[in-house]
């Protein structure tokens, strides 16, 4: 179990912007799951065209469970 915690940390240490699959193997969840946490903003993310990026503060701190909501205008 710590060589996999060691892992994602360094994954979170190596890259300052995540993609949804970086992020679903960090959390060890699934497409749904990270689709529906992205879209409810309980993770906040943004687009880069149709894609997501996910910012590894963001990330860190929906682990710590303080999720950061996203900046979106109405």
């Amino acid at each position: 179990y710590e060589d996999v915690r060691e892992h994602k940390a360094s994954k979170l240490e190596k890259y300052s912007i995540l993609t949804p699959t970086d992020v679903m193997e960090i959390l060890g969840i699934g497409k749904n799951t990270m689709y529906s946490l992205l879209n409810s903003g309980e993770i906040a993310g943004f687009r880069v065209g149709k894609n997501w990026r996910i910012s590894a503060e963001a990330l860190d701190s929906f682990m710590a469970g303080r999720p950061i909501k996203n900046n979106r205008h109405p």
